[in-house]
């Protein structure tokens, strides 16, 4: 594994948006990177203050869990197997849930 990193804080404007949308087209799929939104309302004031790595790492698990990324939208939805994994992943975050 490579240890090449890209920092988007020093890159541009236009390459961060070209990474974010390209990333919005992997939500869902093992490739994305945990740089685009993929969670409703519901998880917003935690997942976008997660880590890049975090952020992957919990899509990850709702990937392999099976769980759908329409929870928070969907009220049908239970949303206690997502928080899970959120609590357990974003140490980052880990405040009072």
């Amino acid at each position: 594994m490579s240890t090449y990193a890209i920092n988007l804080e020093t890159a541009s404007w236009n390459a961060t948006e070209a990474i974010r949308q390209l990333d919005k087209s992997f939500v869902g799929t093992p490739d994305y990177m945990g740089v685009a939104y993929f969670w409703s309302h519901e998880f917003k004031h935690w997942l976008r203050d997660c880590t890049v790595a975090e952020r992957k790492k919990v899509h990850q698990l709702w990937l392999k869990n099976n769980l759908s990324f329409k929870a928070g939208i969907d009220p049908v939805i239970d949303c206690q197997p997502h928080w899970a994994i959120i609590k357990r992943v974003c140490k980052s975050i880990r405040r009072s849930m």
